[in-house]
């Protein structure tokens, strides 16, 4: 799905769209709060120190629940292994809701400590496609967007991730949408309430044309609950990142994702101001690649391959004297953790052991 996931980051906003997005995220409150790095991959939604809120309210059961294995087999993988471990940690859900002749049903959840996946079905009442013509792109990513379409929870804090849309079965008249989140502090079991607004199809050169294929709204409640499989991993070591000391503070991995909390012993220097053309000045640009762009960040596993973590997202919040950080993605397939050899942060090689 990650092809799915950079497809969708170009869809339908400019470089300089997207930066300005992230910048008016990060540039509200005060200048030393916390700073969210979206995932460059993905549309992200960035929101450091903020309340997530429940929102909307009402869901209706749906027929026959799928297993979350094979609701997430088109996402994660669909090998034995990857099935039995997401039937493991993740639940089918099923809560679905109705407008506009269309329904979406929230089919399975699955999360860890800092992240989760869900993963929505959309079909028409009568049978028929969603509209003529909707084709994927070469990535398999099909051209939809709400204008309002994910999951609220309660939590406090920062959170990035994204969200995409593709078909699991073109031989069904369904599609499928999925969102996947990373937040920077625990997240809670409780209640989830999803609310989509305006389903939209992109069509023309840079799909700049946008045809609503239904107003909504449509809101969901379900169960906001998973089984948690992250590990810790052994923290403390220090290294240097470009001249500067820094300590690895925490290292978690479960089979959906990772994180990561370094500290800098360097405090970052924030200007939050913008270029003639509204763009992240050049000075806060070098900022985030010194403290956290540039930071190498790898796994590897016990076969031989080696997975590039680097260009995942997180946040900085500078100190007085240094700078914490952290860095968290979902992964693209699930993994064995039994088959991890090792992570990799700034150099420190820190084994992977949970026989």
């Amino acid at each position: 799905m990650n092809d799915y996931q950079k497809s969708m980051y170009a869809l339908r906003f400019t470089p300089e769209q997207k930066e300005k997005m992230v910048e008016d995220l990060m540039a509200t409150g005060t200048t030393r709060r916390r700073r969210t790095i979206p995932l460059r991959r993905i549309v992200s939604v960035a929101a450091a120190a903020a309340l997530v809120l429940a929102l909307g309210a009402g869901a209706g059961a749906s027929g026959v629940l799928q297993s979350a294995g094979d609701v997430f087999a088109s996402v994660f993988g669909g090998e034995p292994a990857q099935t039995e471990i997401i039937n493991q940690i993740g639940y089918p859900i099923g809560a679905s809701a109705s407008a506009d002749g269309i329904t979406i049903t929230a089919d399975a959840i699955v999360g860890d400590t800092y992240s989760y996946a869900i993963v929505y079905t959309i079909a028409r009442d009568d049978g028929e496609p969603l509209a003529e013509h909707l084709e994927p792109n070469e990535n398999g990513l099909l051209p939809l967007s709400f204008s309002q379409g994910g999951a609220s929870i309660w939590h406090l804090g920062g959170m990035h991730g994204g969200t995409y849309f593709f078909d699991a079965d073109p031989s069904d008249n369904a599609v499928q949408y999925v969102e996947q989140m990373s937040a920077d502090s625990p997240l809670r079991p409780g209640t989830a309430r999803a609310t989509f607004r305006e389903l939209n199809m992109w069509t023309g050169d840079g799909m700049a044309q946008k045809t609503t294929l239904a107003e909504g709204p449509w809101r969901l409640k379900f169960d906001f609950a998973f089984e948690d499989a992250a590990v810790s991993l052994p923290a403390g070591q220090t290294f240097t990142l470009n001249g500067m000391e820094a300590t690895v503070d925490a290292v978690l991995l479960s089979p959906l994702s990772f994180q990561v909390t370094y500290t800098v012993q360097d405090e970052l220097e924030w200007s939050a101001t913008h270029d003639e053309n509204g763009q992240m000045n050049a000075h806060d640009k070098e900022q985030i690649r010194r403290y956290f762009e540039s930071l190498p960040l790898s796994l590897q596993m016990k076969d031989g391959s080696t997975l590039d973590l680097s260009s995942a997202g997180g946040s900085m919040d500078p100190q007085k004297g240094k700078t914490v950080c952290q860095k968290s993605n979902v992964f693209s397939s699930i993994l064995d953790l039994g088959q991890v050899e090792s992570l990799t942060v700034g150099g420190v090689v820190i084994p992977v052991d949970v026989e």
